[in-house]
């Protein structure tokens, strides 16, 4: 039998040792980015979460701002709210804290982790 050429792998060739490769390279930890500088939104699962442990319910809630009780539940699991409706549940939330409206809660525009993984 003659031997392969060598462009060609034998059909039982030992692999290489992969040990010894990986342990020439050193280990580099990776830090979670940073939050993104830039545009930053309205926290709206934040603020509603504010208003209900302020002593208010959904539906109270929803009452208050003159909106339906799914319409909040919407946009407490994501969706955003119309400026007049969004301006109401602010107004709502600076009532219920006590804190002026340039403490609302934010978050960065495009910044999913930091909105979904709560």
């Amino acid at each position: 039998m003659k031997p392969p050429a060598p462009e060609q792998m034998a059909l039982f060739a030992q692999p290489e040792p992969v040990r010894a490769a990986l342990a020439a390279r050193p280990l580099v930890l990776h830090a979670p980015p940073p939050s993104r500088p830039g545009p930053k939104r309205i926290d709206w699962f934040r603020v509603i979460t504010m208003v209900l442990r302020g002593g208010y319910s959904i539906q109270s809630a929803a009452d208050a701002i003159d909106v339906a009780r799914t319409t909040l539940i919407g946009w407490k699991q994501g969706a955003e709210p119309r400026y007049s409706e969004g301006e109401r549940l602010v107004l709502l939330w600076c009532k219920i804290t006590e804190q002026d409206r340039s403490k609302l809660p934010m978050v960065a525009v495009g910044d999913w982790w930091a909105y979904h993984a709560k």
